[in-house]
C-alpha cells in the first residue's frame, strides 16, 4: 500500500522523538520513499544524521545546507503524504494558527494535502482547553489528529498523552492514506459505531475447542478507520483478534464464545448509530463441555467420534434494527451474491458485505479483501485491495446512506 509513495515524516521536540527512527525504518521496509523534517527542538532528542543514514537523504532542518534553494517548498512539492510524529502542543498550536517560524512548519504550510498528527505530551497539556481548541481547528481544516494513548508518561505516572504504539501509528497512516484516496471526504464525526471482529471459540473441554479461521483483521480495519474519521467506536473483539493494533480512543471489549459476543453486542447496541457485525460466529457449541480434559476413550468408540452440539444464538438477527444502520457479513465459498442477498432479507439488515473466503488471497487471515456491498436496491463489487481500503469504501458507502 505504501510502495512508491513519497512520505514526509515531521519530527517535533518531544521525548517520544527517540522512537521515530524505528518508525521511519518500518515505512522504508514497506516500500515508501521517506524524507524527514525536524523542528529545531527535535534535534535535542534525535540527531539529523540518524535520519540521513536511514533515508539516504539529509533531513530538512534549520542549520543543514540543502541542495534546493527553497528547501521547504521543494520538499512540499515532493510529498504525497505527511505525518507529524510526535506532534507537540507547541507545533500543533503554531500550525493551527498559520505560524511558520521554522523550516518544518513552513514546509507543512506549503503542502496541498491534509496532514496526519500523532500527538504526544503530558496529560495536563493535552487536556488544556487551548490544546483542544487547536486540535478542533486542525480537524476543521481537514487534517486528522490521532487520539494519544493512555500509559506511563515521562513524568513518572499514568495518564493520557502517550504516543501510540508504532503498530497503531502505522495502521493510522495506512488508514489516513486510504481515506485520502476517496473522492468524497469520509467524516463520521458524531456517529456512534459498534463493530465486532474475530472468530468465536467454543470449548469442548479445557484443551479442545471449536472455532474458525477468522483473524479479525477486517473488523479491526473498520474500527480503526471509523475512529480516525471521527466516530465514537466500541469494538467487541474475540480472543483471535486481541493482538491486532487498536487506535487509542476506541472502547474495546474482549470476548471468547458466541454467547459472550451476543451478550456484549446487546449490552452496547442501544445508543449506537451504526452496527457492523463482522465477527465470524460459531453456529454451534458443545451441549456439554467438560470441566476436565477428556481422554480418547471418552471421546470415541467403535462407531467413531460423537460430540453433541447445540445451536448458538443468531446474533445479527437478534439485534434491534430500529434507529440503527445495521451491516452484516456473509463469508461464503459459493453462490456468494445469492447467499448474501438471502441473508440480507432473512436478517432484516441494511447491508450485507459478501466475500468469497475460498480464495485464500482475500479470505480469512489475508491482508487483502474483495467484497460485494449488497443492499435492498443495489450491488456494488469493490476492487481487490487492502482490508483498510475496503473499510474506507464500506464506511463511505454507509455515510452516503445515512446522510
Amino acid at each position: 500500500m505504501l510502495k512508491g509513495l513519497n512520505l514526509t515524516v515531521v519530527v517535533t521536540g518531544g521525548i517520544a522523538a527517540y522512537k521515530v527512527p524505528d518508525f521511519v525504518r518500518t515505512l522504508i521496509k514497506a516500500g515508501a520513499n521517506v524524507r524527514v523534517a525536524l523542528t529545531p527542538s527535535a534535534k535535542q532528542f534525535v540527531t539529523p544524521f540518524t535520519f540521513e543514514v536511514l533515508t539516504k537523504y539529509p533531513p530538512l532542518v534549520e542549520d543543514i545546507q540543502s541542495p534546493d534553494t527553497v528547501a521547504h517548498i521543494a520538499l512540499a512539492d515532493w510529498t504525497d503524504y505527511a505525518i507529524v510524529v510526535p506532534a507537540t502542543a507547541n507545533t500543533m498550536a503554531k500550525f493551527a494558527n498559520g505560524i511558520a517560524d521554522n523550516e518544518a512548519l513552513s514546509m507543512m504550510l506549503a503542502l496541498n494535502s491534509p496532514l496526519l498528527f500523532v500527538p504526544a505530551m503530558n496529560e495536563k497539556m493535552w487536556a488544556n482547553p487551548a490544546t483542544q481548541r487547536n486540535v478542533d481547528q486542525l480537524r476543521l481544516d481537514g487534517h486528522i489528529v490521532v487520539e494519544p494513548d493512555t500509559g506511563f508518561l515521562a513524568e513518572g505516572y499514568e495518564g493520557k498523552g502517550r504516543m501510540p504504539a508504532p503498530e497503531a501509528i502505522f495502521q493510522s497512516l495506512l488508514a489516513f492514506i486510504a481515506i485520502g484516496k476517496q473522492a468524497k471526504t469520509l467524516d463520521l464525526t458524531g456517529q456512534r459505531l459498534l463493530v465486532s471482529a474475530g472468530g468465536t471459540t467454543e470449548k469442548l473441554d479445557p484443551v479442545r475447542f471449536l472455532t474458525n479461521r477468522s483473524s479479525g483483521k477486517m473488523g479491526l480495519a473498520i474500527a480503526n478507520v471509523a475512529a480516525l474519521a471521527g466516530a465514537q467506536v466500541t469494538l467487541v473483539r474475540t480472543e483471535h483478534a486481541k493482538n491486532l493494533p487498536v487506535l487509542p480512543g476506541i472502547e474495546v471489549v474482549t470476548v471468547e464464545s458466541a454467547q459472550e459476543l451476543y451478550d456484549r453486542m446487546h449490552a452496547h447496541v442501544a445508543d449506537k448509530d451504526i452496527v457492523i457485525m463482522s465477527a465470524a460466529v460459531s453456529d454451534f457449541r458443545s451441549a456439554n463441555p467438560a470441566d476436565q480434559k477428556m481422554k480418547k476413550g471418552q471421546l470415541s468408540n467403535q462407531d467413531g467420534l460423537t460430540i453433541q452440539l447445540t445451536e448458538n444464538p443468531d446474533i445479527l438477527a437478534s439485534l434491534p434494527k430500529e434507529g440503527h444502520y445495521t451491516v452484516g457479513f456473509a463469508a461464503e465459498t459459493q453462490n456468494v451474491i445469492e447467499y448474501g442477498r438471502n441473508k440480507l432479507v432473512k436478517k432484516e439488515v441494511n447491508m450485507i458485505v459478501a466475500n468469497d473466503v475460498s480464495d485464500q488471497t482475500i479470505g480469512f487471515n489475508a491482508d487483502d479483501n474483495q467484497v460485494t456491498l449488497i443492499t435492498k436496491d443495489s450491488e456494488r463489487t469493490l476492487e481487490k485491495q487492502s482490508k483498510i481500503g475496503v473499510a474506507v469504501e464500506l464506511l463511505a458507502h454507509i455515510q452516503d446512506n445515512i446522510s
